[in-house]
């Protein structure tokens, strides 16, 4: 088993996506070292805390509590910057959220790549980077409008995520069903990516005076 090989399948697709949504940020970019801390913070506590929540989770319901768990997890990194004050937006928690779902995933790939080996770990780099990165980018969006006001609770985002997850899952069961979900993440993150870019347009006056 080559484990350099596998930690670059794990992390090289997700850094890359992440370094593609974040060059999308372009009027007010976030700090770097916040989105570096999202990322960490959901490739460790997130994924030890989902860990231990589902150890204690009755085993007949795991598969369909797991998603909701992870992506609470997930959530609770997004929390640095929200509480930080470093959201203000659609695209804030898109970055964000982006950021926590691949942390999450690359730690979870590097896991599986080291249990099943190379192929598994192949097979999940072109699968779960964008997959992670929709579902937590869904609650990031609710976290950024609360944020600006827009929305009273971050809830409805978050169990929106959750059950994006919990469809994976069920397409993962069905191979043939893998490609046209993963599809339709792509589709959900792209749009939620142009209507951050949108946003920040029609908010550019608002930038401006912020700097001044």
């Amino acid at each position: 088993m080559d484990i350099t090989t596998i930690a670059i399948l794990s992390y090289a697709p997700a850094l890359f996506l992440l370094w593609y949504v974040y060059s999308k940020d372009r009027i007010e970019s976030e700090p770097k070292r916040y989105v570096v801390a999202v990322f960490l913070a959901s490739s460790t506590v997130s994924t030890t805390l989902a860990l231990l929540l589902e150890q204690i989770t009755p085993a007949i319901l795991t598969f369909y509590l797991a998603p909701f768990i992870e992506e609470f997890t997930k959530f609770l990194a997004l929390l640095i910057p929200y509480w930080k004050k470093q959201m203000d937006g659609v695209m804030d928690g898109v970055v964000y959220g982006v950021a926590a779902g691949l942390g999450f995933a690359s730690f979870e790939n590097l896991m599986y790549g080291l249990s099943f080996g190379q192929d598994v770990a192949l097979t999940r780099a072109f699968l779960t980077p964008v997959a992670h990165s929709t579902f937590t980018a869904i609650t990031g969006v609710g976290l950024g409008l609360k944020a600006e006001g827009k929305t009273s609770s971050v809830l409805p985002y978050l169990i929106t995520g959750s059950f994006f997850h919990l469809w994976w899952n069920f397409s993962a069961l069905n191979g043939l069903w893998v490609i046209p979900m993963l599809i339709t993440n792509a589709f959900v993150l792209y749009s939620l990516i142009k209507l951050g870019m949108k946003e920040d347009i029609e908010k550019i006056e608002y930038y401006l005076l912020r700097k001044i």
